[in-house]
């Protein structure tokens, strides 16, 4: 009789089991998590001079069946200095001809600004340096999977 008690009970505990799995299928996976920090740090100052590696998910958390908040932690890794970013600007500048050219050049200035005020606040780097970044992502369920949803 022992021997078919514990058959049930461990019977009993695979729809638990499923249920849990298709909890943790139904979130974002981590190419989509990935996708969607890389999306985000485009809006970010450092953007114009770093990259994006080795995202890793550290929790998240279900705000509806469409909704998750995902933290995240990932490395910012610096691929050229502030300066080099100002040479840049500076050649778009000279080069530019229509109205467009102009435009794109004052938005990267804007950039070089914010910056140079990220590197007064938060230290220079040097090229090559990496810094662990933890952040949190919103991440909406859509027809395509789970795309990165700026703001809220």
């Amino acid at each position: 009789m022992g021997q078919l008690t514990r058959f049930l009970a461990v019977f009993m505990f695979f729809p638990l089991l499923a249920a849990c799995e298709d909890e943790q299928a139904s979130g974002p996976s981590a190419d989509e998590i990935t996708t969607a920090v890389i999306e985000r740090f485009r809006d970010d100052p450092y953007a114009k001079v770093g990259h994006v590696e080795n995202v890793t998910k550290t929790n998240s958390i279900a705000d509806g069946d469409d909704e998750r908040v995902v933290m995240v932690r990932y490395e910012l890794v610096f691929d050229r200095t502030v300066s080099d970013f100002a040479d840049d600007v500076s050649k778009k500048g000279k080069a530019a001809g229509s109205m467009d050219d102009v435009g794109n050049t004052v938005k990267d200035a804007i950039d070089l600004v914010k910056t140079k005020v990220l590197t007064l606040k938060e230290g220079d780097y040097k090229v090559g340096e990496r810094r662990v970044i933890e952040d949190e992502i919103r991440l909406l369920k859509s027809e395509n999977g789970w795309i990165y949803r700026p703001g809220s």
